[in-house]
């Protein structure tokens, strides 16, 4: 159970690190890279101090760190021995125990786009270059509702076994699509994310949206729309959102027991 820092914008996160013990959430995701609004914590002295002073509270508090981002795909990705760019996020990543890191493909340089064969060796570079410091690469985010997205981006991401980014959206995807999208990509799914606000504005009403998921995986509290949504009263929130996930992810037959029914 992770929560995205960007949730919390603009608490840093050693902030979110001291909130999560007593919510529930016990993991936390990382931007540290490709986002401006971060660039003053890990740049530096001020990010040489941060690193080490999270590190050591990781461990204090027993909070991990799932998956560290991001890295914009724009053009070939030359090697980064000096960690001025994507080699950043891959030595944070290593250093922070991560297990993913997150990528995203740049606006195409030409109307025509990228086809799937650049796309594939973009990825396949970043795969590469990931894999001394122990990170999978994911592609992120890949809508739960939409099977064309999905198999156009395990296109991209199975020749050099990378994986991808779920988005499920709590107000519109159902538990079918849901199961059938964890179906189709099974060994390639990373994690599923869910939108802090959507969670908020589903409510009850998504509870056994996640029943299916195969235990291992992993499910975030983020989305693009909810940046900084929890950075007021955040402990209590999230803690209510905890259990409305929790509730996601309860199978119908363990509820009906819970609430005392045959």
């Amino acid at each position: 159970m992770v929560v995205h820092q960007s949730v919390v914008h603009p608490l840093d996160p050693l902030q979110l690190t001291e909130l999560l013990p007593g919510t529930g959430w016990d993991s936390l995701g990382l931007h540290v890279g490709a986002a401006e609004e971060v660039e003053h914590w890990w740049s530096g002295g001020t990010g040489e101090q941060n690193l080490a002073r999270l590190v050591d509270l990781l461990l204090q508090t027993r909070v991990t760190v799932l998956d560290v981002g991001r890295v914009r795909l724009d053009g070939p990705l030359p090697a980064d021995d000096v960690h001025a760019a994507h080699g950043r996020v891959l030595d944070l990543g290593a250093r922070f125990g991560a297990r993913f890191v997150t990528a995203r493909f740049g606006a195409p340089s030409t109307p025509a786009g990228r086809g799937l064969a650049e796309r594939v060796e973009l990825f396949g570079q970043l795969a590469d270059q990931a894999r001394p410091y122990r990170l999978r690469p994911l592609l992120a985010p890949v809508p739960a509702d939409r099977l064309d997205l999905l198999t156009d981006a395990l296109a991209v991401v199975a020749p050099s076994r990378g994986g991808l980014v779920l988005d499920v959206a709590a107000t519109s995807t159902t538990a079918d699509q849901v199961e059938e999208a964890v179906e189709l990509v099974w060994e390639h799914l990373g994690y599923v994310r869910l939108s802090a606000r959507g969670v908020e504005a589903a409510a009850g009403a998504a509870a056994g949206l996640l029943a299916t998921l195969p235990p291992h995986v992993p499910v975030a509290l983020g989305g693009d729309d909810s940046q900084g949504l929890l950075a007021e009263d955040p402990a209590p929130r999230l803690r209510r959102l905890h259990a409305l996930v929790d509730e996601m992810l309860e199978h119908p037959r363990a509820r009906a027991r819970r609430l005392g029914g045959s």
